[in-house]
């Protein structure tokens, strides 16, 4: 088999995260002016309590674990998350002991030296590891049994990330097709495992008749090859699955999704609820007044706007906006599309900026909505898109959002095509299958940048 030396890579990253923190909260404390030993007792405890949190959060969020779907996003949202969670834990220990050693403008150097050490290392390690596959190590050879719309799509990914490790060799099927990529058939098996090194195999579940099942587990178990199944869920094929057992009898489970659990639930409305007062208090409040007075001065057609949507399990609600068009009878049936004459001039400022949307934190703070979510549509356009949409109700599940997965991923604004649509219920169900806090902060975060580079759906 193939020579692999991932396992190694965790081992490596983590070692180094030690070094770094050492070298910064250590080594470079100690040589700080004027804080006298600092060797003694009190911050030898201090020491160990840093590398023993470090350990731990690494743990939690799994960082160490670089493998072959890691992706540089990913490793920089996820040190965001420790770093943030790891700055909170440090002050937090000064506030259980009496140690008074690190000094505000220290700190002001320290984190942002070891953010930026961390980074420097971690995307080193990437690149190292990138460099390394593409000489040639630490891949994987994966065979897939089976020809199925599914293992398909599973060869596509695998050739267009074979710079995360993986190399295709083919697929094994009732006949050999050049075209299809067939290397082999059923009885062929033992064969190509061993003269193509097979690490992993692939095997379509339903791309296999049933009598050959035998022939083909029978082959490949005399073989150290990781065995992955793929399943063809058809209608589920949206949902998280996992797989549990009833004593000796596996049963594939469809997960209703993370925001099915209370604990879950109430995390994220504490936060709309925290999160959506701030903002009414803290912007929605004279923003409102300083459009009263444009109204009066203007066009005196009134600062808010409302309108009947889709909310979560089909219920409907007024979904409050900033007015930003002229009084019109398409309102409640047609969306707004670009160089649209219905807008008033204040109102492409509002619809540019994304500031039309910030009364819905009304809604929020009411239950009716979260921060994030898929976002609501019209009456007239669920009763239309449901229709069209097989797995569009779905979407109606959670509450929805102000900003959503889909929205971050530049499906805004109007909807021309059937294609664009299917990718925004795509994000919105991936969302409401994945959610975590995380995640929910990550789409935030997106959004604001949004706001601050500009959007050209933005009308």
């Amino acid at each position: 088999m193939t020579v692999s030396y991932s396992k190694y890579i965790p081992a490596i990253s983590v070692a180094g995260d030690f070094v770094i923190l050492n070298l910064i909260f250590v080594v470079g404390f100690c040589k700080y002016p004027g804080e006298g030993n600092c060797f003694s007792t009190d911050f030898l405890r201090l020491y160990v309590y840093l590398n023993v949190l470090w350990l731990i959060l690494v743990s939690v969020f799994r960082s160490g674990h670089v493998h072959h779907h890691a992706y540089k996003k990913q490793l920089l949202y996820t040190y965001i998350k420790i770093i943030v969670f790891f700055f909170f834990l440090f002050l937090l220990y000064f506030q259980l002991f009496s140690l008074n050693y690190y000094p505000r403008k220290l700190l002001e150097i320290v984190f942002p030296l070891f953010f930026g050490m961390l980074m420097i290392w971690k995307f080193g390690l990437y690149y190292a590891f990138v460099l390394y596959r593409r000489v040639g190590y630490n891949y994987r050879n994966v065979l897939i049994v089976g020809l199925t719309n599914n293992t398909r799509e599973l060869r596509d990914f695998f050739i267009a990330n074979s710079l995360n490790g993986y190399r295709f060799i083919g697929f094994i099927a009732d006949k050999k097709s050049r075209k299809r990529d067939v290397v082999g058939i059923w009885s062929e098996l033992k064969d190509i495992i061993e003269s193509k090194d097979v690490d992993e195999i692939y095997i379509g579940w339903n791309g296999v008749p049933v009598g050959v099942m035998p022939e083909i587990t029978s082959a490949i178990y005399q073989y150290p090859v990781k065995i992955r199944i793929v399943p063809d869920l058809g209608e589920f094929s949206y949902k998280k699955a996992e797989l549990v057992n009833y004593d000796l009898v596996p049963v594939l489970q469809i997960n209703p999704g993370p925001l099915s659990y209370a604990s879950n639930r109430f995390a994220k409305r504490a936060f709309d609820i925290v999160f959506s007062l701030v903002m009414i208090v803290g912007f929605l409040s004279w923003t409102s007044l300083i459009l009263f007075f444009f109204s009066l001065a203007g066009s005196r057609e009134g600062v808010f706007f409302r309108q009947k949507r889709t909310g979560a399990d089909g219920n409907i609600f007024y979904c409050l906006k900033f007015r930003t068009m002229r009084r019109n009878s398409d309102a409640d049936n047609i969306q707004a599309i670009k160089n649209d004459k219905r807008i008033t001039p204040v109102g492409r400022f509002l619809r540019k900026t994304s500031l039309d949307e910030f009364p819905q934190f009304v809604n929020v703070f009411l239950g009716q909505m979260s921060v994030v979510g898929p976002r609501p549509h019209m009456l007239r356009h669920t009763n239309q898109y449901r229709k069209l949409i097989r797995r569009f109700m779905l979407r109606h599940t959670i509450k929805p959002g102000i900003t959503g997965l889909a929205q971050v991923r530049g499906f805004r604004g109007e909807i021309r095509r059937i294609s664009e649509l299917k990718q925004r219920v795509g994000f919105d169900v991936n969302y409401i299958e994945n959610w975590s806090f995380g995640m929910d902060m990550k789409i935030i975060m997106l959004t604001i940048l949004g706001i601050v580079k500009g959007d050209k759906k933005a009308y």
